[in-house]
């Protein structure tokens, strides 16, 4: 049965027993896309599952120092390589973040996210927070369920002082093509 929790976010130093090779891949601080891209070797798609106005869980609103009920516009994509689901990805935006030079954000379609964050001078990200899920939580689309625990991180990105959070679930499939020994 899922479990209906929300995810269990820490410090990066509260969550062990991590490789080397996950350590390498959940703490780079630069472009995942740009890291996903040149792993598939030009074979990388981002497939939207899911963008609509809702609020943001409790824990997200928190983070973004936003009311419980500000509306957001949520974003829960598949970043794929070679024909492979490697990262579950979930931002949630703020509608007063969604303004001005940002307004573009809206309308990403089957874009990256990443792409455009990480072309903008004004970024800056807070610290990662690491999070382990259950082979079957509420939090991951069923078609993602796997027999293996998943390893995620989330941060906030500021641009022109406007905050966006965005939540990364690396999936058994990315592991294994990057190190066939590697099990979460």
């Amino acid at each position: 049965m899922p479990s209906f929790l929300e995810p269990r976010w820490r410090g990066v130093h509260q969550l062990s027993r991590l490789t080397a090779v996950q350590r390498d891949w959940l703490l780079d601080e630069g472009s995942l896309t740009a890291r996903l891209k040149q792993l598939s070797q030009g074979e990388f798609r981002v497939q939207v599952l899911a963008q609509r106005w809702q609020r943001a869980r409790r824990s997200e609103a928190q983070i973004l120092g936003i009311a419980p009920r500000s509306a957001c516009l949520i974003r829960e994509v598949i970043l794929s390589g070679k024909n492979q689901p490697w990262i579950y990805a979930r931002s949630v935006m703020p509608a007063t973040s969604l303004t001005g030079h940002l307004y573009r954000l809206r309308r990403l379609k089957n874009s990256s996210l990443g792409e455009l964050l990480f072309r903008d001078h004004s970024l800056s990200r807070s610290r990662f927070e690491l999070s382990r899920f259950a082979t079957q939580h509420a939090h991951i689309p069923a078609q993602l369920e796997d027999n293996t625990p998943l390893i995620g991180r989330r941060c906030r990105f500021e641009l022109s002082g406007k905050s966006l959070l965005v939540s990364e679930i690396f999936l058994p499939t990315l592991w294994r093509t990057v190190s066939p020994q590697v099990t979460p």
